[in-house]
């Protein structure tokens, strides 16, 4: 009779933990699961500067930063795990580009770092994930670059290994402006190795600037070459994108130079060039949603 009397007692004590539980867990598919992560986020960040702007002092402004402003690794945690529970729905990718896109911590066992390892063990081979080269081509950490190699290597998508080829030069591009500043401040790149890895410093020190840029080169070449009819997930050629960045390294702006070419799209969705305005003064205004 006590042993009965124990396990209902037991039972009692569980059920509410177990219904804890279940309202912890997100309502709704993946992908609405990351809309309103992503809703949260924006409302987080809008509140923070509202309050900012209303601040009155830099005491003020300092302790908003502290308390209210948003982190970003603890949401890309949140959104890490709508991927991990999801990893073959389309929600997966866009949450892991927030991941790429928005935590900068490569740290042991962070989000990135697991971001990482999911792309690796469970969409290597899906055709989907050309996004995902895009936002890790904007980073440094050496975890991101090995991630893009391996897409490289394993993915059977034309349009994602060339995705890749690109995110690999953006990365080693990115890295010959890092060496440009470890010349001119030595001990610089000590601080570097907490942001990027020790073996990705030790890469760039070793290259130098001019190295890096002939090691982008090569990446942007290769998407020519080997994938000329590739696209992004709009349609564009990845090979046009490649060789204005090849240009870009080989003929730098400078005053007095003509612009290079420019193409996209204005608010109407038409396709325009630099070049249809030759001859006319030209704003060009760029900018970016982060």
């Amino acid at each position: 009779m006590r042993r009965i009397v124990g396990g209902a007692l037991a039972l009692l004590v569980l059920l509410p933990a177990a219904r804890a539980l279940e309202e912890a867990k997100p309502a709704g598919t993946p992908a609405e699961q990351y809309k309103a992560l992503e809703a949260e986020y924006k409302k987080s960040m809008a509140d923070f500067m509202t309050a900012y702007q209303a601040a009155k002092t830099n005491e003020e402004r300092q302790k908003l930063f502290k308390d209210k402003y948003p982190n970003s690794d603890k949401f890309a945690a949140r959104f890490l795990k709508v991927a991990e529970e999801h990893p073959k729905d389309p929600a997966a990718v866009d949450a892991l580009v927030w991941v790429f896109s928005n935590s900068r911590n490569p740290g042991k066992g962070g989000p990135r770092e697991k971001a990482v390892g999911l792309v690796k063990r469970e969409l290597l081979q899906s055709d989907k994930i050309a996004p995902l080269c895009d936002a890790l081509g904007q980073g440094i950490d050496q975890s991101g670059a090995e991630a893009l190699r391996a897409i490289l290597d394993k993915s059977p998508s034309a349009n994602v290994k060339a995705a890749a080829c690109l995110g690999l030069g953006s990365v080693s591009l990115s890295r010959a402006r890092i060496a440009e500043q470890f010349k001119k401040q030595p001990g610089l790149a000590k601080a570097y190795e907490g942001i990027m890895g020790k073996e990705a410093v030790q890469a760039i020190e070793k290259k130098g600037e001019e190295g890096m840029k002939k090691e982008a080169i090569g990446f942007f070449e290769r998407v020519v070459k080997d994938y000329p009819n590739a696209k992004d997930a709009r349609g564009k050629p990845l090979a046009r994108d490649a060789k204005y960045k090849i240009d870009g390294i080989l003929h730098p702006i400078e005053i007095g130079k003509a612009a290079p070419e420019v193409e996209g799209e204005d608010t109407d969705g038409k396709e325009f060039k630099l070049s249809d305005y030759k001859g006319k003064v030209v704003l060009l205004d760029f900018w970016g949603n982060w």
